[in-house]
């Protein structure tokens, strides 16, 4: 009977997809939301690995700002070196951006294609 019980917990993990190893690169997401709050910006760890920063924006985005965001130049900078110097120390192997409008920037070790279709890790 043990035995029973114990394979219908691991079942209902498995169904949840609990991985244990997304769990620091989720709460490194949810604190650089916390910071970019006023500016309108969500952050995910995603990807199959959930090692994608995948950061979100309810306004348009353009080359520029992204740019900004991404190496930390710019009046607008809020993080020291940018967010890929918070996905580096936290040890996301890739950025990637999408806007409201659908468009997308990536940076680092990660396919335009993966970018697309990645899962948010939660």
């Amino acid at each position: 009977m043990k035995h029973l019980s114990a394979l219908a917990l691991l079942a209902a993990l498995a169904a949840c997809d609990f991985n244990p190893d997304a769990k620091a690169p989720i709460e490194s997401a949810r604190m650089l939301t916390r910071n970019y709050t006023l500016h309108e910006l969500t952050a995910y760890a995603a990807g199959t690995d959930c090692r994608v920063l995948l950061v979100r924006t309810r306004t348009a985005l353009d080359d520029a700002t992204v740019e900004t965001l991404h190496y930390g130049d710019g009046e607008s900078a809020t993080y020291p070196g940018g967010l890929q110097q918070y996905a580096e120390e936290r040890k996301f192997r890739a950025v990637a951006y999408r806007d409201q409008d659908g468009g997308l920037w990536t940076y680092g070790s990660i396919t335009r294609q993966e970018a697309q279709t990645m899962p948010v890790c939660r």
